[in-house]
Parts: structure tokens; sequence; C-alpha cells
């Protein structure tokens, strides 16, 4: 593998951005001041709403769960608004973990895992999945703790058994990456399916990263749809019981997430007090949009190379595959798109050929301290990290797509 400096010097020879300048640590520290700063203003700001997002999920999984094993059925309105949304599998999968620690420390074992996955997420994906040498893991960390709205401490706080799952996810597929093998992967993915569906978006990294994997990929799709329709036929009281409770937390009590869908439903629901087709069609339309730019864009990459198409070499390209995987879940979370915004991060400083990441860092973050003060209903506050994800894309997009029409393109950049 090239060195840094002469990957620089390849770059700039075939019209393509020279790497930022190395930032001094003594750099880091100050920038970092300044976001704990911004951070106890965003605290005194929406101290209120803290008691609120601390463990927010953590006491809903331990109430699920012993309600399940003592007899009872762990769809209920106890915790009302927050609702249990997993199906009978993870039950079975959590009541089998919770053996495995000793009574009473299951929380405190949960707890910090879920902080490791956080922590660890932005480190894995700038180690293994973007390797530009100006994002070292200390940069890595900063960039991902100070997201616009501090959308990963949101995460962090919320305790959502996702990011578990994402770092999982992410850290399975470095072999993938590296050789191509991608077999604990899809185990992830499928222990990760049939939990949330929508982590079936993540086989877009072997069929766009990978090579031929579209067949093991249908197979692991198909595997969590097989198990989907086993436990509704042989756990059908609980499985009724889980359609009852994501259909209570999503649609009677409006929690649509704030990716496209969640602004078009929010604004539907607002105007007509339900939730027509049309939101659902346009974030179907814009999944499949998405999908089939990223597959003609990989058939221009890899015709018009000059290296072959080593598609997990391109820092932009793997950025956007990994923000594909969360534009295409209709229910975006802040738990998904902390991680779509550190790819947007990625793709902005390299596409916009910007010389001083930090710089960056602070313009992005910025507006976001004001967007509770501009828009006034709580499940649209993540409509500006939507944005930013969306322009990411489409920057990224235009920027390999033009790069490919170039004489000499290099894809291993």
């Amino acid at each position: 593998m090239a060195d840094a400096s002469s990957e620089s010097k390849r770059d700039y020879a075939v019209g393509r951005m020279r790497e930022p300048e190395e930032i001094r640590p003594a750099r880091l520290v100050s920038v970092l001041l300044m976001f704990v700063v911004a951070a106890v203003g965003f605290w005194w700001l929406h101290r209120g709403d803290f008691s609120l997002w601390w463990l927010e999920d953590l006491p809903v999984y331990a109430h699920a769960l012993r309600d399940w094993q003592a007899g009872r059925s762990p769809y209920n309105a106890e915790l009302s608004p927050l609702y249990f949304l997993y199906p009978p599998a993870f039950l079975y999968m959590a009541g089998w973990l919770s053996h495995l620690v000793p009574e009473g420390w299951g929380a405190w074992v949960y707890v910090g895992a879920h902080v490791a996955a956080v922590c660890a997420i932005p480190l894995v994906l700038a180690r293994y999945f973007f390797r530009r040498p100006w994002l070292g893991l200390l940069l890595a960390e900063l960039v991902f703790v100070a997201e616009p709205r501090f959308t990963a401490l949101l995460a962090l706080c919320g305790a959502n058994v996702a990011s578990l799952f994402y770092c999982l996810a992410f850290a399975a597929a470095v072999p993938g990456l590296r050789r191509n093998r991608w077999e604990l992967f899809y185990l992830v993915v499928f222990l990760g399916g049939i939990t949330k569906i929508t982590f079936l978006a993540l086989l877009l990294l072997p069929v766009l990263i990978g090579k031929r994997q579209w067949g093991r990929s249908i197979v692991c799709g198909v595997a969590v749809a097989g198990t989907n329709l086993a436990e509704q036929v042989l756990l059908p009281g609980l499985y009724a019981g889980y359609q009852w409770s994501v259909l209570q937390a999503i649609l009677v009590q409006r929690h649509y997430g704030y990716g496209v869908f969640g602004v078009l439903a929010f604004f539907d629901d607002k105007r007509h007090h339900a939730v027509g087709l049309w939101p659902y069609a346009v974030s179907a339309l814009l999944a499949l949009g998405i999908t089939l730019g990223l597959l003609v864009l990989r058939r221009r990459l890899e015709d018009g190379s000059a290296d072959g198409g080593l598609l997990a070499g391109n820092a932009v390209w793997v950025a956007l595959v990994v923000m594909a995987v969360v534009l295409v879940n209709p229910r975006e979370m802040q738990y998904d798109v902390d991680i779509a915004l550190f790819a947007a991060f990625v793709v902005f400083v390299t596409a916009l050929r910007v010389r001083w990441p930090l710089l960056l860092m602070v313009a992005w973050f910025l507006p976001s301290l004001v967007v509770p003060r501009v828009i006034h209903s709580p499940v649209l506050y993540g409509v500006y990290e939507t944005l930013l994800v969306l322009g990411a894309f489409g920057v990224g997009y235009w920027w390999l797509w033009r790069g490919a029409g170039r004489s000499g393109f290099s894809f291993g950049g």
C-alpha cells in the first residue's frame, strides 16, 4: 500500500485534491475545548430534555425482558410513550445473553458495551473504511462527538441497541474490505435483521464494495424474511403484540424519525391527521433511486478506472455507500444519522478540497445550535442533519462521476 505522500502526489497528478494538512495535537485540543464549551451551552438551552434522553431505551429493554421471563406480555403501554419495538426473536437472544452475566449485572454490561460500541464506530470507519492520512483516530473521535447537534452524543445517551449492531457489522466487514471475505458480516447482519428489518440495508456494503456478493446477500435477506415468517407462525401471540407496539409507537405516537419519510409523514399527518401513501412512495422511490444510482456509478468507475476499479480503496465511494445504508432507511434516528454524518464529513473534505477540516467542523456545527430555536417540533430537530447527508451524497456522487470521465483517473485513491 502506498504511503500518504505518494497517494497525495498521485491524486494531484491526475487533477484530484491533495491531502489536507496534518493537524497538530495542540490544535485538536483547542478545538475540543471549544466544543466542550458548546456542549455546555447546548445542555443549558435544553437541560430539560436530558432527563428524557439519558439511557432512554434501557428501561424499555429491561422491562420487556423481565415481563417476558415472568410469563407476561413484553408488549404493553406501561412505559408509554416508549414501546418495545422488537420482534420475539430479539427476546430470545436477549434472554440467552442475560444468563451469561451475573444477576443484577445485565444493565451495567449492556451500558458498557453500548458506550464502547459508540466510541468504536468512528475509529473502525476511519481506520478500515475511509483510510485517509489526515483522518487520524483522535480527529475521527472528535468529528464524531462534535457532529451537528451532537447527534452522536444523543445516540450515546439513548442507549439503543442499533449502535451495537452497527459497530459489530462494521468490524465484521473489515475482512470483506480487505479480502472480500464477508461470512462473519452476513452473520451479524442476519442477527441485526431479525432484530430490526432495516439493518438489511447494510447488505449494500458487500453488494457495492465487494466482489460477486449478490447471491450471498440475497440468501441473507431471505433468511431474515424466513425467520420473520416463522415468528408469525410459531409465536402468533407475541408477534401480534410486536405489531401492535410498532403501530402505537410510529403511527399513534407519531415517531416517524427525521429522514425524508419522517419529514413528509409529519407534514402529511399534520395536514390530514393521517399518513397517506405518498410519503411511503417518495421514500421508496428515493431508496430505489439511490441504489440504482450507485450501481450505475459503480459501472462507470470500474470502466473508467486506471487501476481496475478498486472499490474498497476509494474513501468517497465507501462513504457514499455508508451514507446510502442510512438514507434508504425510512425511519432514520440519531443512532443512524450519526454514522451518515461522519461519512458526509469525509466526502465534504475530499470533494470540496477542504484544506483545514477543523474549520469545516465549526462551520457545519454552529447552525445546528439554533435549529431547536427555528424548528419548534422536536420530531423535526434532525432535519438539518438529514439535509447535510443528502447534500454530501450529491456532492460525492457528482465528484466521482466527473472524476471517472477523466483520463488517467485512479479509483484507488
